[in-house]
């Protein structure tokens, strides 16, 4: 019995070598690609100056409980259209002509709507949202004068109706 023996074949002709050197190249190539989405896109959630954004959330509480002491509420009720607005207010203070209504999505700042309300009657304003609200879960909605003296808060949901209510809620009696 002969046994042949052949030449030794090159190393590049060889698998384990490529698998060896490949594992490692899909990695860098991955890894441009990620660094190349991170630097030419931006992440609205950051922000860069965040001390000045939390010595603004003293001033934010200060509105939010001047709207306390006024003993400001609000039902705000959405059209079957998703952008006519309606407010009906209850305040111990008279209130402005307009009222500035911020739709604001959870997580994409692009999305966030701002509509000036117009006094329609007494307790009463009306508006129309630029846009339909996109499809969220939820939103968050703040109402406040245009000299931010005074901002109420809430948040709404709509799947669970298209009213929100904002602010201290006292039912009052009846008058008969």
């Amino acid at each position: 019995m002969q046994h042949t023996t052949h030449p030794p074949r090159p190393w590049y002709k060889e698998p384990w070598p490529w698998i060896l050197f490949g594992i490692p190249m899909v990695a860098v190539i991955v890894g441009v690609f990620f660094l190349n989405v991170a630097i030419k896109t931006d992440d609205g959630l950051v922000t860069d100056d965040y001390y000045k954004k939390g010595k603004a959330i003293n001033i934010e509480l200060r509105r939010d409980n001047a709207a306390v002491k006024m003993g400001l509420s609000g039902q705000l009720m959405f059209g079957s259209d998703h952008r006519s607005v309606r407010l009906i207010t209850a305040s111990k203070q008279a209130l402005p002509d307009a009222i500035v209504l911020r739709m604001i999505h959870p997580a994409q700042d692009d999305f966030d709507q701002t509509v000036e309300l117009q006094r329609s009657g007494p307790n009463v304003y009306q508006g129309m949202l630029p846009q339909v609200p996109t499809n969220a879960n939820h939103w968050y909605v703040q109402l406040e004068d245009k000299a931010n003296q005074w901002r109420l808060q809430g948040e709404w949901k709509p799947a669970e109706g298209a009213m929100v209510s904002l602010g201290v809620h006292m039912l009052q009696p009846a008058d008969n």
